[in-house]
């Protein structure tokens, strides 16, 4: 039984004294794929080149709704080259390109840290860059689904998407908007938070969606599952994730971990 942590910042600094341990704890616990999520340029070059150095290991680059300021016009420019670059080092290595995504990139309404126009025109920009390097995007949305939901519609209207578009990480919505992003070719991404006694809308969402459209994520450090919550999180606890999805949809967990395993490879173009 294998499994795909498909969201985590392992390049996060709170890993920063014990990190191959971390990664060691994750081969013991079958976790045989991990992406990285990122939030800025030097995030994302710190995780590619993390990537490089272990097999199976992966990473999206992109800048998070709330470093928004960060960007300017030399931005997109700045992230092709990081793409270009870590794709020669990775063919010299005999490897693929281990950059998957763009991502994560969104609104987040909820610090509200950015103008929500500048986050809007942030959005919109790493959209056309994950569109020309066809890349599939990771979505970061907080207290703003209509407005993100109306970027995503845009993009798609203007075939700027791909047929899988890519993830809506750490989904937090209701069923009825999770069907709406899936049908705009999304998968939903489910972390922590559904191990939560109190978490209708995730359960909900993980009885009720298409196996063939669930991604579990840890989203480590943060979003611990149950039984380890108020702890640093990791991708060793994927498992927990997906044995409460099984124990929701009354499956056996070795389905859960081998269709969501299959869902990350083809979402982010894994041979």
């Amino acid at each position: 039984m294998k499994w795909f942590d498909t969201h985590c910042h392992l390049q996060d600094e709170a890993f920063e004294k014990d990190r191959k341990q971390v990664f060691d704890r994750a081969q013991a616990a079958n976790v045989e794929y991990i992406l990285l999520s990122t939030s800025f340029i030097e995030d994302a070059k710190e995780a590619a080149n993390l990537a490089l150095q272990y097999e199976n290991v992966y990473c999206a680059m992109g800048i998070h709704p709330q470093e928004a300021s960060r960007w300017d016009t030399n931005s997109a420019d700045n992230l092709k080259k990081l793409y270009q670059q870590i794709g020669n080092k990775a063919k010299k290595l005999g490897r693929d390109n281990p950059i998957k995504a763009i991502g994560e990139i969104g609104l987040d309404y909820h610090w509200d840290n950015d103008p929500h126009e500048l986050q809007k025109l942030v959005y919109k920009e790493q959209i056309r860059l994950a569109h020309e390097l066809q890349l599939p995007i990771i979505i970061h949305e907080r207290d703003a689904f209509q407005e993100s939901y109306h970027i995503l519609r845009w993009a798609y209207d203007n075939n700027l998407l791909m047929k899988e578009a890519g993830v809506c990480h750490c989904f937090s919505g209701s069923w009825e908007s999770a069907q709406q992003l899936i049908k705009l070719g999304f998968l939903i991404g489910l972390d922590g938070p559904v191990t939560f006694k109190n978490a209708r809308k995730a359960k909900e969402i993980a009885s009720k969606i298409d196996l063939n459209k669930l991604l579990l994520e840890t989203d480590s450090p943060y979003l611990t599952p149950e039984p380890h919550r108020g702890k640093r999180n990791e991708s060793s606890y994927i498992p927990f994730i997906g044995q409460t999805i099984a124990a929701l949809r009354e499956e056996k967990i070795e389905m859960i971990a081998k269709q969501t395993l299959e869902n990350g490879k083809r979402v982010f173009l894994i041979k």
